[in-house]
């Protein structure tokens, strides 16, 4: 007796959906990880003084690379669970720059006005990257509280998002300050405080009720 075609769509929509999220978590969990190891074993820059990307002209910057892959890896894959619309291509926009920065390496710290075509390539599309997965982050935050099936997972959307907005504008601050001003703000620290907001929300959504994945 053959089955009913629902029931196929059934068995082979859910164990898709449960492959995307497992992968979805776990290159974001990778990505903290590389991150976190490479301030910790990089001793030659200060986490709080330079960017992350920095440190991939450190004794074990391969972590920084590793780090980049998993982001945009993670990112591509809550891509594919999120249903069409701006929230869904705005992610894998910032899977694609996040690939693209994990490419082109930045500079090692020092001289702002002297930074190689690789080193602006990174920041375009770091920067590119990350205001696309701001925005992703309060167009899905904002769907999915009128969804009843995320109602228990809006508070952490919703602070995650502030988190990430006010993150960024604080890391875009220290860089003006770094590159035209004072050039001693905590750049580093403002950085790691705007992407774990990021990978924060991220996880919280990777790992929400996400019906069906789409084809």
């Amino acid at each position: 007796m053959r089955p009913e075609p629902n029931v196929v769509r059934m068995e082979t929509i859910f164990p898709r959906t449960r492959v995307l999220r497992v992968s979805a978590a776990a290159g974001l969990v990778i990505c903290a990880l590389a991150f976190a190891l490479s301030d910790l074993v990089n001793h030659e820059y200060s986490p709080l003084a330079e960017a992350i990307s920095t440190f991939v002209n450190a004794s074990a910057g391969w972590l920084v690379t590793l780090g980049l892959v998993a982001f945009s890896a993670g990112g591509a894959a809550l891509a594919a669970l999120v249903p069409g619309g701006a929230g869904r291509w705005l992610l894998a926009g910032f899977a694609v720059c996040a690939a693209v920065a994990a490419v082109f390496p930045a500079d090692p710290p020092g001289d702002w006005a002297n930074r190689s075509r690789s080193d602006g390539v990174h920041g375009l599309a770091a920067w590119a990257g990350l205001l696309m997965l701001l925005a992703a982050i309060m167009l899905l935050t904002r769907r999915w509280r009128r969804d009843p099936a995320w109602r228990s997972r809006t508070g952490a959307l919703r602070a995650c998002a502030w988190a990430a907005g006010i993150g960024l504008a604080l890391f875009a601050a220290t860089l003006v300050d770094r590159m035209m001003i004072t050039h001693s703000a905590p750049l580093g620290l403002a950085e790691r405080l705007a992407i774990g907001a990021d990978l924060a929300w991220l996880l919280v959504a990777a790992t929400g009720p996400h019906r069906k994945a789409r084809r």
